[in-house]
């Protein structure tokens, strides 16, 4: 594993490998960090909140998040900085803390790519469950390339947008093999959509 030192951005969404998300930024700290890694070619770290803070200066994350590249940035009619960043790997935290400028750094280990797997006929209801809701989804998260029969793939896109806890969808990043995923989202199906997946 390749260890690095990269900036941390905590939010409450997450994309991972594949994934396209669209951010808007407008705090100076991030606001330099993004000009910084567009003039270094260089990714950061975006990764879940554990713990809100009252002072606006988050430092507890969860342990595993995902190492991402600005794909695409432009300045948006409100005057604010958009940029889409593309997910490119998982990554683990060992550590990390506040620099000066507020901007949360970390120890950040790039995890080895899992192993691919066709989508098993057991989860397929799942493939057919997200291809119907991605259109709607276009605007929040996309993805750079349709996979639908590759389980990480797809794993990986029922992840960002099931509306979950933070918690669970931070257990499932840190779920290193597919089918072990996609088995826990499809639990977590059959709760959400209990009477949708009954009729496939």
């Amino acid at each position: 594993m390749n260890s690095e030192i990269l900036p941390i951005f905590p939010l409450r969404s997450i994309v991972l490998p594949g994934g396209l998300f669209p951010l808007r930024i407008f705090e100076r700290r991030y606001l330099d960090m993004v000009a910084k890694c567009i003039k270094d070619d260089k990714g950061f770290c975006i990764a879940l909140v554990k713990k809100e803070s009252s002072n606006n200066y988050i430092t507890d994350v969860y342990e595993y998040g995902s190492h991402v590249k600005i794909a695409d940035w432009n300045k948006l009619p409100d005057g604010l900085l958009g940029i889409t960043v593309e997910g490119r790997c998982i990554v683990k935290i060992l550590n990390s803390s506040l620099d000066k400028n507020g901007l949360l750094n970390g120890e950040i280990n790039t995890l080895e790519f899992e192993k691919q797997y066709l989508v098993p006929q057991k989860y397929r209801s799942l493939s057919d469950f997200y291809r119907k809701i991605s259109p709607g989804l276009k605007d929040f998260i996309a993805y750079k390339q349709e996979k639908y029969s590759d389980a990480s793939w797809l794993s990986y896109r029922l992840t960002e947008c099931l509306p979950i806890d933070l918690q669970t969808k931070a257990d499932l990043i840190a779920t290193n093999n597919s089918l072990e995923r996609l088995e826990k989202i499809n639990s977590l199906m059959q709760k959400l959509y209990n009477d949708e997946m009954k009729n496939r």
